[in-house]
């Protein structure tokens, strides 16, 4: 929902536009006037206009069946622009591929993006064997509070910033899921001590996750490294075992940044 104009926007139009282009997500790729109007609160008639402005230049389609719009590949460009100026991008993506194939797990790798976690990289072992499709996993979003990549990056954060990046509406997407903030920020404190963080089927049904965090030779926090696979392979001596190695290769990659 927009709130009360700031007055340190000056192009009221163009946050519209950028909020609009915000409410696309992978699970609502394509929306109707009326939904995008109902979520920012603007008028169905601003919303029309803008968006067939966007559709005139090529970021946005309509579906002529639906009549919802969507998101078009020239926001492709922008993900290649960024990418080609991350001085990280290959010792992660290498790394990413090196922990896949000898350990035989999906690798991640993502970044603090406000009260998310924003996925860049990721990599499947040769012998993957799943439900799930092989795919890219960059620009998705998932929720810091709940996830081994976010809890790791939220591990080295002081306390007033960790508040502010779980300050939300925090959902109980499982039985394990934390949403009290008091057990969230002993959770933290353990992940500190130990080096790494659990997601112990608390995003996903069936599915654990280990994480760290990945910072460079200036003690700057980087992004987070973590490995995800089936529960019911995933026991306490492979997390032990999986939380010693991402943290032997989060010291290895912090002294190649």
């Amino acid at each position: 929902m927009i709130k009360k104009e700031d007055e340190n926007i000056k192009v009221k139009s163009l946050y519209k536009s950028l909020k609009i282009l915000e409410c696309f997500s992978a699970t609502s790729p394509e929306l109707g006037i009326s939904e995008i109007s109902n979520t920012l609160g603007i008028y169905k008639s601003n919303v029309h206009n803008i968006l067939t402005t966007l559709q005139e230049v090529g970021y946005v389609y309509k579906n002529e069946l639906t009549s919802k719009y969507g998101l078009t590949n020239k926001m492709l460009e922008y993900s290649y622009v960024i990418t080609s100026q991350l001085s990280y991008e290959n010792v992660i993506c290498h790394t990413l591929k090196r922990i896949s194939e000898t350990q035989n797990v999906i690798a991640y790798f993502g970044v603090p993006h406000g009260q998310y976690v924003l996925y860049m990289f990721n990599a499947y072992p040769k012998t993957y064997e799943n439900d799930y499709p092989l795919r890219s996993i960059m620009g998705e979003k998932a929720s810091m509070y709940c996830t081994a990549l976010g809890k790791a990056m939220l591990s080295t954060m002081p306390k007033s910033e960790v508040l502010s990046r779980i300050n939300m509406e925090r959902i109980k997407f499982t039985e394990n899921t934390l949403v009290n903030e008091d057990e969230i920020l002993e959770d933290l404190r353990s992940c500190s001590g130990r080096g790494y963080s659990i997601d112990n089927i608390e995003h996903e049904y069936n599915v654990k996750c280990v994480g760290v965090p990945i910072l460079n030779r200036a003690n700057k926090l980087i992004g987070g490294l973590s490995v995800s696979g089936s529960a019911h392979t995933f026991g306490n001596e492979k997390i032990d075992k999986y939380g010693k190695l991402l943290t032997d290769i989060a010291f290895e990659i912090k002294g190649m940044l």
